[in-house]
């Protein structure tokens, strides 16, 4: 939207105020429109249907919460950006704004060139808001007409009795079921033995009834919470129920959005190497996979010649173009800004064939601000099982590749197979390098700062590996760990990683530091018996607290084999350890296993903070997490902060702990104990 035609309202009673920044609102390319009170505002709201509102806190008469509410309640008022204007910067205050419906906050004296960027921000987010809005509606409007309905229980019969509306509140064609047994053969499948087992034991040991049944029946399915108090005698349990279908939904979106990229929809490199796995576990012997990395040569060039848009339709051309060249089963992502990658079953098509079919349809001209334009591409091919066994490898292999066809003007396609000896074998190279590393003392840790919001004080860090190699000098996680885990080596690297990171803890609490110490753990760390005897071995010959020392499993590591990650965690809690769980939310987890998992902290992923301050959708799935954690019990810590307007909001939706680049990098073990006398004596 041209920022010329956009209005804004700024309501202050300080005349001086409303001068100093309509005029630099004004400069910026914005008309503004004046209101000297609450009041005055909801009149004048009507008549200049402004963009965005810049709205006071301290008014007489309306305040600046009471108009927002008032807007907010008004129908053409849900989406509008309001921004609130206050000289308080308590947690209160900022709470309170959001409770009432504002998008942002600022805080007085205003800094212009700071007020312009945050309304730029404002009016962006807006208009990516939109693009949710429906699926925002819908979900708004479930939540009004969602009614609680009841339901009785007969322990010893199984005998259900339900609220005369339960029919019409679940929109249900048939009546409701009668018993617990005719309850769980509405569930699907493959989630009624775990069902099952929740009400044998709920009923059992006489505990209240907290769970969501996906029920299928009649060609319809409903997701039903059920919730109770505890048995309290009579064999009898009386709770509540309510259809969450809709909102389940929503969630579902949001998560969506979080996994796939904005501007094609296509999975992202997480999702896309998830998938990939999940096919190379499955596939057949004997059947190859290629992975094959596309790159759009010279994009910049297209973006400074016929600007950022025109490049984006570039990309959304190519990406169709894929789409049509590619067979049904076949995986797409948008791997970087200007490059895909893909992963095809060759079963029923050699690569030769799949090299002229992406040739056929990715070598065609296109039309770009009235010129037909002719885009080139560079691939690069790796093959399951030749070039390497794992989702990660194989992308890597496949970017080594291309990039060499970048590289050489005669030629856009390349097999990794085909690669010089020197490139063909790095990663052959890396991985017996790898083998000596430990051996050669050249692993070490590095450790990165947590910190309390409510204090500003650094109580943990999260001990990372690092590797510095010989001839390369510092090599990239990315690059060893999963060759770490590929070739079983984690095992002992893992161990190295945990007696050294509890060392270096017990040497920070004998100088007076009591820092807590999370440690990173792998699927096959938490997969052996053996771990927590070992841990306990080295705590007490350390002398380390073992309250200081926290275990962290991400969230697939945890829902491999969930029942079996639950026992090894329990054994770990009773040794007294803290328990983390990291990249909540990225997976596929349910939330009764996380009830089920004997947990102290919720790590909050970088990918659901890097967006916190762009739109309410981004921030919902934080509020969801936070709250949840609260229920819980649980401490949270939000990874990868990097400005301060994250850390506002972070603390403004009651974050316990924030890491990130904003205050500290990873930082190796000599320089910690210098960092937290500077930080922490710094008001």
């Amino acid at each position: 939207m041209d920022a010329t035609l956009q209005t804004l309202l700024l309501v202050d009673d300080d005349p001086n105020i409303r001068m100093l920044a309509g005029h630099g609102l004004k400069r910026a390319g914005y008309r503004v429109q004046e209101a000297s009170s609450g009041s005055e505002a909801l009149e004048l709201f009507d008549s200049v249907r402004p963009d965005l509102m810049l709205i006071d806190v301290a008014m007489p008469g309306l305040n600046g919460f009471e108009t927002v509410t008032a807007i907010r309640q008004r129908p053409d008022g849900a989406m509008i950006p309001l921004v609130m204007l206050t000289g308080s910067d308590d947690h209160e205050s900022v709470t309170t704004a959001f409770e009432v419906g504002a998008t942002d906050f600022i805080i007085k004296p205003i800094n212009l060139p700071l007020l312009v960027q945050r309304v730029r921000y404002a009016l962006a987010g807006a208009e990516r808001e939109q693009r949710l809005q429906r699926i925002h509606l819908e979900q708004q409007s479930a939540c009004k007409l969602a009614k609680l309905g009841f339901w009785r229980l007969n322990v010893l019969t199984g005998e259900f009795q339900w609220s005369s509306e339960a029919e019409a509140l679940l929109g249900r064609s048939e009546p409701m079921p009668q018993t617990v047994a005719e309850l769980l053969a509405e569930i699907p499948a493959d989630q009624r033995s775990r069902s099952e087992r929740w009400f044998a034991q709920s009923l059992d040991q006489q505990q209240g009834i907290d769970m969501e049944l996906s029920l299928h029946r009649a060609g319809q399915e409903h997701i039903i919470k059920l919730q109770s108090s505890p048995q309290t005698g009579q064999d009898v349990l009386v709770g509540a129920f309510q259809d969450v279908t809709a909102l389940r939904a929503f969630e579902d979106q949001a998560l969506y959005l979080v996994e796939h990229d904005e501007l094609t929809g296509l999975p992202n490199l997480r999702l896309f190497r998830r998938l990939l796995e999940d096919r190379l576990a499955r596939q057949r012997e004997g059947v190859d996979i290629a992975v094959v990395v596309v790159d759009i040569d010279r994009l910049q060039r297209i973006n400074r010649a016929f600007g950022p848009h025109q490049g984006d339709e570039v990309i959304l051309t190519m990406a169709q173009r894929l789409k049509q060249a590619l067979p049904p089963d076949s995986l797409l992502c948008r791997l970087e800004s200007d490059a895909f990658a893909l992963a095809v079953n060759l079963e029923t098509l050699e690569w030769q064939g799949l090299e002229a079919e992406l040739h056929h349809h990715l070598n065609q001209s296109m039309l770009l601000n009235g010129r037909d334009l002719l885009v080139s591409c560079s691939m690069g091919m790796a093959l399951y099982p030749q070039d390497a066994t794992d989702a990660t490898a194989l992308v890597q292999a496949a970017q080594t590749a291309e990039r060499q066809a970048s590289a050489e003007p005669t030629t856009r396609w390349i097999c990794f197979a085909d690669l010089e000896p020197q490139q063909h074998d790095g990663l052959i190279i890396l991985e017996n390098d790898l083998r000596c590393a430990l051996d050669k003392q050249e692993f070490f840790l590095v450790y990165q700062p947590q910190k309390h919001l409510a204090t500003g004080h650094i109580v943990g860090v999260e001990a990372l590996l690092r590797w510095r190699h010989a001839e390369r000098g510092i090599v990239s996680p990315a690059e060893f760990i999963p060759l770490l885990e590929a070739t079983g080596m984690i095992h002992t690297v893992g161990d190295w990683i945990l007696q050294e990171a509890i060392r270096q803890g017990a040497e920070w609490q004998q100088q007076g530091l009591n820092l807590r110490v999370a440690v990173n753990l792998a699927a096959a760390q938490v997969e052996n018996p053996q771990l927590a005897g070992r841990v306990n071995e080295w705590i007490t010959h350390y002398g380390l607290p073992v309250e200081l020392l926290e275990l962290e499993i991400t969230e697939s590591t945890a829902m491999q084999t969930p029942e079996t990650t639950i026992l090894h965690l329990q054994k770990l809690r009773e040794c007294g350890l803290r328990i983390a769980i990291d990249d909540f939310g990225t997976g596929y987890s349910s939330l009764a296993y996380l009830a089920q998992f004997p947990l102290d902290t919720l790590k909050i992923d970088r990918a659901f903070v890097k967006d916190i301050t762009l739109g309410r959708q981004n921030r919902a799935i934080v509020t969801a997490l936070s709250a949840l954690s609260r229920h819980l019990g649980l401490t949270t810590i939000a990874e990868g902060v990097e400005t301060e307007r994250q850390r506002d909001y972070l603390d403004a939706l009651d974050i316990d702990e924030i890491q990130g680049f904003l205050f500290s990098k990873p930082l190796e073990a000599q320089h910690v104990i210098k960092f937290l006398q500077q930080h922490n004596s710094t008001p």
